[in-house]
């Protein structure tokens, strides 16, 4: 018999606009919680994880885990392995920030209002939830991880506030994905020893292309930030490049933006990724990954090579791309 396991699922709160999940895949998701008038019962949320952890546990994968890349299989020792290994879900060790949509950019390929049809307001506070877990000692404390997704964190009011909370119950690992059009004072206020990974979607190289993908003219301020970022905090800085069919899918873009990297200066990575609308959401069109994409991402790679910077082909595209 199969065995499947799922680190997401045991330790993971996804906290979206109007339910909660215990992951952030583009599968369909176990959906757990419906939010209504800002309460939730974590009491069922366990329970419900149990659930859903026994049934990979015993090769039985859940309908909203079809076409997820994150559980994978488990191999036990023997029968008693098996039935005597507990999965740990009494504390949540990541929470991901992902219940408002609200962004200063439109970007033409954003799967977020795809996915929510529109509806991707904010439609409940998310800092009295989080108050009310670290009150009922329902968070690991010393090991807990923050994503924020959205949307963007530049234009959710509570931010701040939940950084503030974050920081003040220790926590020293997050993950923020921004298109920082805005300049994030708070991050300031983090202790030396955190952990702070900023992921920015740039996607292009010029003023023009960034205006075509994002809608906004903001490009210069948002090197300008970046620059004021590496300078006022000790982040990881991540930008990140989403090949756009007929839009950045050139050599000249591409050159263009790792030629931003290099004048930045103080870049950490730079990852790839492809369209999701074209390798994700719409998987009935079947598309076919042109063969330049390959030669893009191995551009990326050569430079990122020879100038000592890390590289990411984040894992869908890398899946999708292995199969050809």
């Amino acid at each position: 018999m199969k065995s499947y396991k799922c680190e997401i699922l045991e330790k993971t709160l996804n906290f979206l606009p109007n339910k909660v999940n215990f992951c952030c895949s583009y599968a369909e998701g176990l959906n757990v919680s419906y939010v209504k008038d800002k309460n939730f019962n974590f009491a069922d949320i366990k329970k419900n994880k149990k659930k859903y952890i026994n049934q990979l546990k015993f090769g039985k994968i859940p309908a909203g885990c079809y076409g997820c890349i994150d559980y994978k299989e488990k191999k036990y020792t023997n029968i008693l392995d098996f039935f005597f290994t507990k999965s740990d879900t009494s504390l949540i060790k990541q929470i991901i920030v992902n219940h408002y949509k609200q962004c200063d950019c439109n970007c033409i390929y954003c799967t977020q209002r795809i996915i929510w049809d529109g509806d991707y307001e904010q439609n409940y506070e998310l800092l009295p939830i989080i108050q009310d877990l670290y009150e009922h000692n329902a968070i690991d404390k010393d090991n807990l991880q923050v994503e924020f997704q959205g949307g963007d964190v530049t234009a959710l009011n509570e931010f701040e506030s939940l950084m503030r909370l974050f920081m003040k119950n220790g926590c020293k690992c997050y993950d923020i994905h921004t298109n920082l059009t805005k300049y994030l004072p708070v991050l300031e206020e983090l202790p030396f020893q955190s952990l702070l990974s900023i992921q920015i979607s740039l996607d292009s190289g010029t003023k023009e292309t960034y205006r075509k993908i994002k809608q906004i003219d903001a490009l210069e301020q948002v090197l300008d930030n970046i620059k004021m970022l590496s300078i006022k905090t000790n982040a990881i800085i991540n930008l990140k490049y989403i090949i756009i069919k007929d839009v950045n899918d050139n050599s000249y873009e591409v050159n263009q933006f790792l030629e931003l990297v290099k004048e930045l200066r103080c870049v950490n990575e730079v990852s790839f990724d492809i369209d999701y609308r074209d390798i994700v959401l719409y998987k009935d069109k079947k598309f076919e990954i042109p063969s330049y994409y390959y030669d893009i991402v191995k551009q990326a790679e050569d430079f990122c090579r020879e100038n000592r910077i890390m590289f990411c082909l984040k894992e869908y595209a890398k899946m999708y791309m292995e199969k050809k």
